[in-house]
């Protein structure tokens, strides 16, 4: 009987382990996580911000609102559902994202902080210099 609860114990223990985000992941090559959190999301960058930039002004957690008074409107957006969305029962913010492209600067993705949320707070600032400016 001990063996059968050990074995419970170890699945239980692996599953856990698999659905716990790890610190340390880094998005694309030569990024890092960025650090501040801003309500249970963690904002990543993904290249340098030339100094002087539009995307230097940016810090994670902005808002679409912040953002769009800071450095302009995008050249174009483009908006989807995550695999969040199809959660039986889940209550959770990140089940839409935004993209804003910029040209010659990169892409912004903004994500609901909370269900229901309407704000939705800036997550991933990838830069891009030679970004066209459009959905590819």
């Amino acid at each position: 009987m001990k063996k059968w609860k050990l074995l419970v114990f170890v699945a239980l223990g692996s599953l856990s382990a698999c659905a716990t985000p790890s610190g340390g992941a880094s998005v694309g090559s030569g990024s890092h996580p960025a650090a501040k959190t801003h309500a249970k999301h963690t904002a990543y960058l993904n290249g340098k911000p030339r100094p002087g930039s539009k995307f230097a002004k940016l810090r994670p957690g902005m808002s679409r609102q912040e953002v769009q008074g800071l450095i302009g409107p995008p050249t174009s957006t483009a908006g989807h559902i995550t695999g969040k969305q199809f959660i039986p029962f889940y209550f959770g913010g990140d089940t839409y994202r935004t993209d804003w492209y910029y040209k010659g600067e990169g892409e912004l993705t903004f994500s609901q902080r909370y269900f229901g949320s309407p704000a939705e707070g800036l997550i991933y600032i990838r830069v891009n210099p030679k970004e066209s400016g459009y959905h590819k």
